[in-house]
């Protein structure tokens, strides 16, 4: 393999990005990105430690009542129809947005009993559409 030299090479920083040096880049780009980098990463870490203050990006509940709930476990399949196929995967956590109840098949439940209730939601996080069974809500 032949290393280029390339002598022209500017370094820019993207805030809130790691500088990487380029396979490609002179030994003299790569000490200055990786020292770049690395006064990036101290600068952001003394910051983050200097305040105290709650994260602003902490992670929210589901606002719940009215047709806001969330999902009951994971990887829970939606349905296009009640007991359909597939449309997408829910979780808990993801938050869900109820617009209607239709019967469908008998779905079973993790507690041992069954429903044929299914719930048409809205998958608030992957903006995904479809039924889940009543077990799932």
């Amino acid at each position: 393999m032949t290393m280029r030299k390339t002598p022209g090479l500017k370094l820019a920083a993207v805030p809130g990005t790691t500088m990487l040096a380029s396979a490609f880049a002179s030994p003299l780009a790569s000490a200055s990105a990786a020292s770049a980098s690395a006064s990036a990463l101290s600068s952001a870490s003394s910051a983050s430690s200097a305040s105290a203050a709650p994260s602003a990006v902490a992670a929210r509940a589901c606002e719940t009542g009215g047709p806001h709930t969330d999902f009951k476990g994971t990887n829970i399949n939606m349905r296009s129809t009640p007991g359909g196929n597939y449309v997408g995967t829910a979780n808990q956590g993801d938050c869900a947005y109820w617009y209607q109840t239709d019967s469908g098949p008998r779905a079973q439940c993790p507690g041992g009993t069954g429903t044929t209730a299914w719930h048409l939601v809205q998958n608030k996080r992957t903006g995904v559409v479809g039924y889940v069974s009543a077990c799932c809500l």
